[in-house]
């Protein structure tokens, strides 16, 4: 009874103190069969997911919950929609005006099952319960690599030039040579003027942490950071963002996460999973509540399934052991194109 109550209370406090705006990990839906959700695990996990600063995904296409696991939603486009048209006229002599006629079209999201388990073995378990805990800690690893699997998706959703179209060149190389005339500022303030083009206004830019360590120490950024904040300020994604913050612009998001490139039983080999060829600038809704909020992109989430990330256990008596499951049905899904644009670095 005294533990029952411990872990009431733990549930009770952990959900009181959550950091604002935390990604809920697992709802009150019904667990695949067999299977039971641990609030307790996710609870340990969550923690762990605030301490890691690599993932940025979910604040690139921010996760939106979704009723139907598949569905079609109307769509106005630009040109077809009319949207930016001057069509207004002065009233003719019939007494009439002008009249626009817009044409819709659909687009559609297929949400999708994905997941990943690890079995704790009881022998184990039990040899390094002196230690730590090898169910949570088994729990949080696998987190993170449906983590990793959610941002690579959400990484070739956004730096797509098949979906923004073809990135526009910086106008000088960002190269190590060129450190001191590297023109980041500019490719910026350029890109910002094309997504406005298309009647939207970005708040966000997105580029690897490898480009972000060479354009901070660019001598044209430096004094622009500068400029805006004053003297001593270091360049940041912080202080970045608040330089631009005239322009719109909400959110520096630099992608730190990397993934093992080679195959399974070959030597490591790292690769950032956002990559050094492009800079995304565009509309990250944070405060969507709908698609139709405006944005880029999301990751649309099937609420049936109890949430973005969910984690699980179940036994598995033959092997005397616990396997811990951590699953998502979702689809990382670019709704407008034409809220977002590419800047190719010409990266060397």
């Amino acid at each position: 009874f005294l533990k029952t109550r411990l872990a009431v209370a733990a549930a009770v406090i952990g959900s009181k103190f959550a950091a604002p705006g935390a990604i809920a990990l697992a709802n009150t839906a019904t667990p695949s069969s067999g299977a039971t959700i641990r609030a307790d695990l996710n609870l340990k996990v969550e923690e762990a997911q605030r301490a890691d600063d690599f993932f940025i995904g979910t604040r690139a296409m921010p996760p939106l919950g979704v009723d139907a696991k598949a569905g079609t939603y109307p769509k106005l486009q630009i040109a077809a929609g009319e949207l930016l048209t001057n069509s207004a006229t002065e009233r003719s002599a019939d007494g009439s005006y002008g009249e626009v006629t817009r044409e819709w079209t659909t687009d559609n999201y297929d949400c999708v099952d994905r997941g990943l388990e690890e079995r704790v073995d009881d022998a184990q378990a039990k040899d390094v319960a002196r230690f730590f805990n090898l169910e949570s800690t088994a729990a949080r690893l696998v987190l993170r690599q449906m983590q990793l699997a959610h941002e690579i998706r959400v990484a070739g959703a956004l730096i797509n030039a098949g979906t923004f179209g073809a990135g526009t060149n910086s106008g000088v190389a960002y190269t190590e040579a060129n450190i001191a005339t590297i023109s980041f500022i500019a490719d910026v303030l350029a890109a910002i003027e094309r997504v406005r083009n298309n009647g939207t206004n970005p708040d966000t830019i997105v580029l690897s942490s490898t480009v972000y360590n060479r354009i901070r120490r660019a001598t044209l950024v430096q004094n622009f950071v500068t400029g805006s904040i004053g003297k001593g300020a270091e360049v940041t994604g912080g202080t970045l963002a608040q330089a631009f913050a005239d322009e719109g612009i909400r959110q520096v998001l630099v992608g730190k996460a990397r993934y093992n490139s080679a195959k399974k039983g070959q030597a490591h080999s790292a690769a950032n999973v956002w990559g050094n060829t492009y800079i995304w600038v565009g509309k990250a809704n944070q405060n969507a509540l709908d698609a139709k909020d405006g944005g880029a992109g999301f990751t649309f989430y099937w609420n049936a399934e109890g949430g973005l990330f969910v984690t699980e256990t179940y036994r598995e008596e033959k092997r005397r052991g616990t396997i811990v499951r951590v699953r998502q049905n979702t689809t990382e899904k670019v709704v407008d194109a034409t809220a977002g644009t590419l800047i190719t670095t010409q990266y060397a």
